[in-house]
């Protein structure tokens, strides 16, 4: 377990942590992306909507949906966001990480845990094992009769409630692991610690 704050309590938390959940959910409809999602909608929900770092960072994250380049074989984008997410809290520069290779294992670990959580309840962090946990198989969306077919399942033609979801929890649980590694990365004025 990362050493931090422990977040049972603190004033405020569940309050951010639902307006977590909310953001992730919502802002896949807008971006049918789910790297880019969770890493805005945590951003958004920590205090860096306006950011122009996270905003930047934010680009990087775009190729990273859809288990990499549509792929669907990598990592889920909701949990590369989530990544980007807790890396970008650390703050560490290229030095600080030359300096001391520990401060890698520390951001991996907080990522690490973040992951165990989807695994468990996703059954994987692959996109293949999120499709496969929501709809018993999975689809290669890089393959344009198999992303039809994926997307004939959203009702609005944007989304699916099954990755809302995903992208939700990531949210919810990337936020958390922020508050508790690094409350100062924290810029909102209604929560405590």
């Amino acid at each position: 377990m990362i050493k931090g704050v422990g977040v049972k309590g603190l004033k405020g938390l569940d309050a951010i942590l639902e307006e977590a959940y909310r953001r992730g959910y919502e802002y896949l409809g807008r971006w049918r992306a789910c790297a880019p999602t969770v890493f805005a909608a945590v951003m958004d929900t920590l205090g860096y909507g306006d950011d122009s770092v996270a905003g930047d960072v934010w680009k990087a994250t775009v190729g990273l949906a859809g288990g990499t380049g549509n792929m669907s074989l990598g990592t889920c984008g909701a949990m590369a966001g989530a990544a980007a997410a807790i890396s970008f809290s650390f703050g560490f520069t290229m030095e600080d990480l030359e300096k001391d290779v520990i401060k890698v294992l520390v951001i991996n670990n907080a990522v690490a845990e973040v992951g165990e959580r989807m695994r468990e309840k996703y059954g994987g962090i692959r996109c293949v094992d999120v499709q496969f946990h929501n709809w018993g198989k999975a689809y290669i969306l890089s393959n344009p009769k198999a992303l039809t077919e994926f997307l004939a399942m959203s009702k609005d033609g944007k989304t699916m409630p099954e990755c809302q979801r995903v992208t939700g929890d990531l949210t919810r649980w990337a936020v958390e692991k922020i508050i508790q590694c690094n409350p100062k990365f924290v810029k909102r004025g209604n929560f405590s610690f």
